[in-house]
């Protein structure tokens, strides 16, 4: 099995578990990390809106705590009517474990749709040489 459809089968089974009773809209996130392996994240609601958590960041956060730390492929997926891309926050969080051969992958229940690299979705992105150093 490819990589790729590895990833879409494991985010669609994440999918399925994430915590969605207020917008009914579930997503799932895979990543295929630099050093070979798989981590998942679903969105996790808060009535308080804006303590939910995204997919994405769940499987970076996966990523992290499984001592790894470079994503060479993301894959996200919902079954809404519309392709779920990561959000800005999201964007943001891939950029910051990613390399310019990241690739994102857009799903829905019939596949994968659409492939991005990570700079033609957040072609400015804030890097560590933005900062001020003293």
């Amino acid at each position: 099995m490819e990589i790729v459809e590895e990833l879409y089968e494991k985010a669609q089974e994440v999918r399925k578990k994430a915590y969605a009773p207020y917008s009914k809209y579930k997503v799932g996130a895979a990543i295929y990390s630099e050093e070979g392996h798989i981590y998942e994240g679903c969105n996790v609601e808060n009535i308080s809106y804006p303590c939910g958590v995204c997919a994405e960041a769940g499987a970076i956060s996966s990523m992290i705590a499984g001592g790894d730390k470079k994503i060479s492929k993301i894959l996200v997926v919902s079954d809404g009517e519309n392709l779920v891309y990561p959000c800005g926050a999201c964007l943001q969080r891939i950029a910051e474990f990613s390399t310019n051969e990241t690739v994102i992958y857009v799903a829905d229940a019939k596949g994968i749709q659409k492939k991005h690299l990570l700079q033609e979705l957040l072609p400015y992105a804030f890097k560590e040489e933005g900062l001020l150093n003293e």
